[in-house]
């Protein structure tokens, strides 16, 4: 399990860099502040699954994938309320997956 949660957390920060880096060569700069800030959460989620894989320390990795998660999740509501669009079952799903990655870091 502990690989499993790690493997799930590099795919989610990994998706949401990705997600990101479509949109940091827009002409708004705060569609470029919100890339931003959804790749510093990816990296904080990538980052936290690597330390989880060497080091197994439970609470700085929680604690970093926290962060990671907040960033992301609030980058993309920011986002697309700034767009005009809200897709709420979206942001509930996403919300519900970073919470479970963050269980899953305090967990295993």
């Amino acid at each position: 399990m502990h690989m499993a949660v790690s493997v799930l957390a590099i795919l989610f920060g990994l998706l949401h860099l990705i997600a990101a880096a479509t949109r940091f060569n827009s002409d708004d700069p705060a569609t470029r502040g919100f890339a931003i800030a959804m790749a510093c959460g990816g990296l904080c989620v990538i980052l936290a699954a690597i330390f989880h894989l060497t080091l197994s320390v439970n609470v700085s990795d929680a604690s970093t994938a926290g962060v990671g998660c907040l960033l992301i999740c609030a980058a993309a509501y920011a986002n697309g309320r700034y767009a005009g669009n809200v897709r709420l079952s979206h942001h509930i799903i996403r919300g519900i997956v970073a919470v479970l990655l963050v269980i899953g870091f305090v967990l295993w």
